[in-house]
């Protein structure tokens, strides 16, 4: 099923901490767990945390930086030689507050972003498939780096500490649950692995344009589909607006849609976990390919608050056919 002869993506190590996963083993079995529909969909269960690391009065940077302590430390070995794209909240996405984070994590973590092609996105869970098509661009140039993509964010520390845009929000707008966590990567360039037919991202801020925009993302990407899509990895978290828009957009699919196809929805085990949440949904997708879950072509889509949106198809290449 080979569409181009561009290096495919193998994964190389993983680690993820998400909400109350102990670790990275019990963080990728939560889509699998049978949790009662009440605990995700009642005002009083908005939220879940990582309570042995999160103090709910600390900042958010310092939330950031707790997060990131605790992945540093079950790294086996130091991000010094390897590119870092690090992704980060949407919330930082003003040019003041990213720089500002961006000193402070270089003084606290000086190690993450000493390589020269080292990034950061701070485009929440838009960040992953945009780094994605990065890495591929590099390798380009260089095939024998072995870069980290690390998501990092807070949910539910953002609405800790500004409870007023929880109350804000109109009905049908709450997130099912807010969460947080941290999710890192490696991937390496191969013949085989992972790899996209298809993988865009736009970045236009305008909340009246993000149901235009999947349509439009959408549209581009049926038009190079040459076979039906088997799963679909969905952003949708309960707001009932982010589904509103992915319903729509999903209309221009309707062609590559059968009764076999999959709709992934993670966001309601693992809860709404910002930019780490479409890294987890990466993760998740490239596993079920790699074990043989998963066959054919997978989408993933994302959304984010400040309206941006990206979309990509991926498909499992063989040896055989690189």
């Amino acid at each position: 099923m080979g569409w181009g002869m561009a290096h495919c993506f193998r994964l190389k190590d993983y680690h993820s901490l998400v909400g109350k996963a102990p670790d990275t083993k019990h963080a990728m079995l939560l889509p699998d767990l049978a949790l009662p529909s009440q605990q995700w969909l009642s005002d009083d269960a908005w939220s879940i945390g990582l309570d042995p690391l999160i103090d709910e009065n600390e900042s958010m940077p310092v939330q950031l930086f707790a997060l990131l302590s605790s992945l540093l430390t079950s790294l086996s070995q130091p991000l010094t030689d390897q590119p870092v794209y690090l992704l980060l909240p949407e919330s930082m996405e003003d040019a003041g507050q990213l720089a500002a984070l961006t000193r402070l994590i270089r003084q606290q973590f000086p190690e993450l972003l000493m390589h020269q092609q080292s990034r950061v996105f701070p485009f929440g869970a838009c960040s992953a498939l945009l780094a994605l098509k990065t890495i591929q661009h590099s390798w380009l140039h260089d095939p024998t780096l072995s870069p980290w993509m690390i998501a990092i964010d807070s949910p539910l520390q953002q609405y800790r500490l500004r409870p007023e845009l929880l109350a804000a929000q109109p009905t049908g707008y709450r997130p099912v649950s807010l969460s947080e966590g941290i999710v890192a990567v490696q991937w390496a360039a191969d013949a085989s692995g992972l790899q996209y037919l298809f993988n865009e991202t736009e970045l236009t801020p305008q909340h009246a344009q993000i149901e235009e925009g999947m349509q439009a993302l959408f549209t581009r990407m049926a038009q190079l589909l040459k076979s039906p899509l088997t799963s679909i990895y969905l952003p949708d978290n309960g707001n009932a607006a982010l589904a509103e828009s992915w319903l729509a957009a999903c209309g221009q699919l309707h062609p590559w849609l059968t009764a076999e196809t999959s709709y992934e929805f993670l966001a309601y085990q693992t809860g709404e976990l910002g930019s780490a949440g479409g890294l987890y949904r990466l993760l998740h997708l490239y596993l079920a390919h790699h074990n043989q879950v998963r066959s054919g072509l997978s989408l993933q889509s994302e959304q984010g608050q400040l309206g941006f949106r990206s979309a990509a198809v991926f498909y499992w290449q063989s040896a055989a056919t690189s």
